[in-house]
């Protein structure tokens, strides 16, 4: 009876193989179906993460959450922004503007540096469907191209909380750098990271205190930037942004008229 079991099993195996087939253009033209995805994510950067339901109580926001803060920052190199060594500079701080330093007489690069950069960004719907674009060509003739859409809810907005940095700072690093002759930008290198502008170190002290890792006329005139990192200007955004729409893409050629 057992080997009759197997002996049926087998032959039905045998019966159902079915062999792939090769579709042609024609035939898949042919071939219709429809499907899509919501999609939602959540982006927190250096910031506890939050659920969903705190992010939709207004009385709760994510803190910034960050042990190294010279590692929490969003730094930016110009070209050709250098500063040298001007009568009277101290070795802190160098202020006259170059451009081009070669190596007769060194300089050293300034960044833009963004500190205490956080942000939390809910995307709570997505909408990824494809879809058929049907438009006319130059000609008249109705065209239709596949094309990737997405769409948005306007009941469910994108919900930012704690976007921004914290402060906004101009720093000069210590080791110097200059053009070769062939215009090759040449840097020195330093194994001490505070040499390096986009890693100082520096926060306000209290009133009256001048000392620790407190950068040269730091001293706040009151306390509430004590212990905050150095800097002349912040920016932090908080709030829902609805989208209501689509965006749609498509393969482009020459019969589309924005093509």
């Amino acid at each position: 009876m057992k080997k009759m079991s197997l002996f049926l099993l087998l032959a039905a195996a045998s019966l159902s193989h079915a062999e792939l087939q090769v579709l042609d253009n024609q035939a898949l033209q042919a071939v219709e179906g429809q499907a899509g995805a919501d999609l939602s994510l959540k982006l927190s950067l250096n910031q506890n993460v939050m659920s969903n339901a705190d992010l939709q109580d207004s009385t709760k926001s994510p803190t910034f959450n960050c042990t190294n803060l010279e590692y929490c920052r969003l730094a930016i190199s110009f070209n050709k922004r250098f500063v040298q060594k001007n009568v009277g500079d101290t070795d802190d701080l160098w202020t006259k503007a170059a451009s081009d330093p070669d190596s007769a007489v060194k300089g050293r690069k300034l960044w833009l540096v963004m500190k205490g950069i956080q942000g939390t960004a809910n995307i709570q719907k997505l909408g990824l469907d494809g879809v058929d674009l049907v438009y006319k060509n130059d000609s008249g003739v109705d065209k239709i191209k596949p094309a990737i859409q997405l769409s948005f809810d306007a009941s469910k907005p994108i919900q930012i909380r704690n976007f921004g940095f914290n402060a906004l700072s101009i720093e000069q690093d210590k080791v110097l750098s200059y053009y070769d002759n062939t215009g090759n930008l040449i840097e020195d290198t330093s194994t001490t990271a505070s040499d390096y502008g986009y890693l100082k170190t520096s926060t306000y002290a209290a009133k009256g205190q001048s000392t620790g890792t407190v950068a040269s006329g730091a001293t706040t005139a009151n306390n509430y930037d004590t212990g905050r990192e150095t800097g002349f200007m912040g920016m932090q955004m908080n709030g829902n942004l609805a989208l209501q729409g689509k965006v749609m893409m498509f393969g482009c050629d020459g019969s589309h008229p924005r093509c």
